[in-house]
Parts: structure tokens; C-alpha cells; sequence
């Protein structure tokens, strides 16, 4: 009866302070912006004739499930709205478990080819990539599928600590590895000689990535805290700000991948050609 009556006050205090109307914004804006991005990303990667980019593709395909579960979300919260607040944590432990880990894997991607350059090939022969993608779907599926079991202490236990620890290890991975490839690539050209293609995109990559970590990854896993104090208070006042945040990592990386690959604007220079 307790734990009814507690489910019952996190759904009214959802819709009394507009929650339910912010996340409905967030799922549209999310789709909207997001899923046409994501798919011109897919179509890209896959018919380009260049060898795959694994660990942006593999981002791009952990975004894309991730849109289709944010179509999900929004259509419980009018259909069922018992169950949205079970896919709503779904979504939130999935999104702050993966995406940090596959954005910390390119940041460090990068840094092998920034400051160990002649180990770079190591990556494609031992099949690291392929390794470390897999590694993204078995810790972020598994983990959000953790959160449909609230019957154990140990799974209640899994899906506070977790998520969290994963988001602070990943973000401090991704700065380290900035500070690095910056420093390195300051060092480069001298006499005023410009950078080489590869390393200024490897250095626009980690400073993105590092912006993402900063601006979204790193509030939300300060956030988390609040769940030991008063996780009802979590539930209808931060989770909303949660998926604001993270929905606004998964719009900018594909945005900025699109932006380095000259993809991003070129209808308009087509239309611009043809005129």
C-alpha cells in the first residue's frame, strides 16, 4: 500500500508541477530534430565508400534506438500512463549509460591517433572497435533492463550507483584525454605550419565531445545524488531536466559529426550550385 501510495504522489506531482507536459515537449522536439538527423547520419555512414566509421555508427545506432523509445514513451503517456514512468527510467538509465560510453570511446579513439599514432593500426587489427561497441550495448541495455526489477535491494542498488558512476568515470576519461590531445596539438606546426587534416579533426572532436560531457553528462551525474536524499523529489522535479539534458547530447554530437563531414548544409549548397 506504501509503495502504491508513493507511485500515486509521483504521478500527481508530475502533472501539477507541468512535468508531463515538459516531457511531452522534450519527446517531440527530440524526434523531431533528432530523428531526421540521425537518419541522413545512417545513410551516410552505411553508403559511403569509405571504410566505416565503427564507434560514430555504433553512436549513431544507440541514438536511433533511443529516439524510437522516446516514441514509445510519448505515446504512454496518453495511452498509459501507469506504465510511462517505467519506460521513462528505462530511457534514463539506457541514455546515461551508453552514450557517455560511446562518446569517452571516440574521445580516446582520437587520442590513440593524436599521441599514439603508430599504435593506431592496433585498433582495426585486434578488432577493438567492434569489442568496445559491444561493450556499449551489453552494459547499457542490460542495465536499463535492470530497472524493470525494483524487487531487490541489489537491483535498486545497480540502477542508483551505476548509471552515475559510469557518466563521472566516462566524462573524467573524455577531459584527460582532451588535455592530452590539445597539448599535443599545440605543440605541432611549428613556424606557423597548419595542422595536419587528421589532427585537427581528431582536436575538433575532443573539444566537442569534452563540451557535450561538460554541459550535459556531468550536471546530470551530479543530479543523481538527489536520488539517496529524496528520490520522489528526483522523480518529479530532476528526471524531466535528466532527459532534457541527455536528449540534447544525443541532437548535438550527430549534428556535429554531420557539420565535420560537410553533410550538415549541403542541400543548401547544392541549391546553391543550381542556382
Amino acid at each position: 500500500m506504501e509503495g502504491e501510495s508513493n507511485q500515486t504522489h509521483k504521478e500527481v506531482c508530475l502533472f501539477a508541477s507541468g512535468g508531463m507536459k515538459f516531457l511531452v515537449f522534450i519527446d517531440v522536439i527530440t524526434l523531431l530534430i533528432g530523428k531526421p538527423v540521425m537518419t541522413k547520419l545512417l545513410w551516410i555512414t552505411v553508403a559511403s565508400k569509405k571504410p566505416a566509421d565503427i564507434l560514430n555508427l555504433n553512436l549513431a545506432l544507440f541514438h536511433n534506438l533511443q529516439y524510437y523509445v522516446c516514441m514509445l514513451h510519448l505515446v504512454f503517456l496518453h495511452v498509459w500512463p501507469s506504465v510511462q514512468a517505467h519506460v521513462l527510467k528505462v530511457l534514463l538509465v539506457y541514455a546515461q549509460t551508453g552514450g557517455p560510453m560511446s562518446l569517452c570511446l571516440i574521445t580516446v579513439e582520437r587520442y590513440v591517433a593524436v599521441i599514439h599514432p603508430t599504435s593506431f593500426y592496433l585498433l582495426s587489427r585486434y578488432r577493438v572497435r567492434e569489442a568496445a561497441a559491444v561493450a556499449v550495448w551489453l552494459m547499457s541495455v542490460n542495465v536499463a533492463l535492470v530497472t524493470l526489477d525494483g524487487s531487490t535491494r541489489l537491483s535498486d542498488i545497480i540502477v542508483k550507483t551505476l548509471p552515475m558512476c559510469v557518466m563521472v568515470v566516462m566524462s573524467a576519461v573524455m577531459l584527460w584525454c582532451s588535455m592530452h590531445v590539445a597539448r599535443a596539438l599545440m605543440k605541432s606546426g611549428p613556424g606557423g605550419d597548419k595542422l595536419h587534416p587528421m589532427k585537427r579533426r581528431a582536436f575538433r572532436t575532443v573539444c566537442a565531445t569534452n563540451n557535450i560531457s561538460l554541459f550535459c553528462y556531468v550536471p546530470v551525474a551530479a543530479m543523481q545524488r538527489f536520488r539517496f536524499v529524496d528520490e520522489g523529489w528526483y522523480d518529479c522535479t530532476l528526471t524531466p531536466l535528466c532527459i532534457m539534458l541527455l536528449s540534447a547530447a544525443s541532437v548535438v554530437h550527430p549534428l556535429f559529426y554531420l557539420f565535420t563531414q560537410g553533410e550538415l548544409f549541403a542541400c543548401f549548397r547544392q541549391r546553391k550550385k543550381a542556382g
